[in-house]
């Protein structure tokens, strides 16, 4: 199969890479000329437009940041769906709502073309090693003939359910992810408060119950002060929105969400939308007059 790869970012790129790794021929479009020079030095091809690299491939992959993004990258002039002929796969990595999935799949049908909802979890490290998980949406069949494309790229596979589910589930998982980093941001913030050692904190947190995967990523990148943007805040506070939004709709109180969604908004208004979501413990430590370190934690 021929396939194409719609944003190179900190996500597509890497995955591109992964596809050529494993043979596919790969016809690329991005923003940016740095990634796609990138791509194309590694063998890809590069389109005019996506409306012209659907016309060439048999599978057309995207990875987007916002949902504007995807509806016009899908549904635009110069789209995908512009392009794409009957029997072409199209599946999108980005993480947007359900109801837009079933929009793009919608229009997708109409032409005869199949469409995937894919999102991904496994943030920039997974995408380079090609360990992701990919949760889909969408039909069977259209699925097993892209499974083949989503396993050089990821290392869980699964088909969840009719289009929109994939969607689904990971809004549920970023929402766990707001919630578990803003959980942590409370409890190492009230621990350097009190006089423990972060250090020691960690270590003992790490053999106890109130362990995470969301400890065991964030905790360090707090103590060494590297906010460099891996997961940034902009995005998750768009993904938690959109999560509690789908909750509102389902008729599902989200008590614990919406207040991990304040946090992580309080921390984009303080300027650190642009950095890691390590960075949701910086307006909880400005507040108390403490941050935590490797070599100590204690008052500023």
């Amino acid at each position: 199969m021929k396939v194409g790869f719609v944003g190179l970012g900190t996500m597509g790129l890497p995955m591109t890479k992964n596809l050529l790794k494993a043979g596919f021929e790969v016809v690329v479009v991005s923003r940016s000329r740095g990634p796609i020079e990138a791509a194309v030095a590694l063998g890809a091809k590069e389109a005019a437009n996506p409306a012209d690299l659907a016309a060439q491939v048999d599978v057309a992959l995207t990875c987007l940041p916002m949902p504007e993004t995807v509806e016009a990258v899908y549904l635009g002039e110069n789209g995908l769906l512009a392009g794409a002929r009957p029997g072409t796969i199209l599946a999108d990595h980005s993480t947007v709502s359900p109801a837009l999935n079933r929009k793009i799949f919608e229009a997708a049908r109409a032409k005869g073309v199949h469409f995937l909802d894919a999102p991904v979890s496994g943030g920039p490290m997974g995408a380079e090693a090609g360990t992701l998980t990919i949760m889909c949406g969408g039909e069977p069949e259209a699925f097993a003939k892209a499974k083949p494309v989503f396993e050089a790229m990821g290392k869980f596979v699964v088909l969840v359910g009719p289009v929109g589910s994939g969607s689904v589930v990971k809004l549920i998982n970023n929402l766990l992810v707001g919630v578990h980093t803003a959980a942590l941001a409370e409890a190492f913030v009230m621990g350097a408060k009190a006089g423990i050692d972060s250090r020691v904190l960690y270590e003992i947190l790490k053999h106890s119950t109130g362990h995470s995967y969301m400890m065991d990523r964030t905790v360090s990148l707090i103590q060494e002060r590297d906010f460099a943007q891996r997961f940034a805040i902009d995005l998750l506070y768009k993904d938690m929105r959109i999560a509690t939004q789908l909750a509102e709709e389902l008729g599902v109180p989200l008590r614990l969400g919406r207040v991990a969604e304040a946090m992580v908004g309080e921390a984009q208004a303080q300027g650190h939308g642009r950095e890691d979501v390590a960075a949701i413990i910086r307006p909880l430590e400005k507040a108390v007059g403490v941050e935590v370190r490797a070599e100590g934690d204690g008052g500023k």
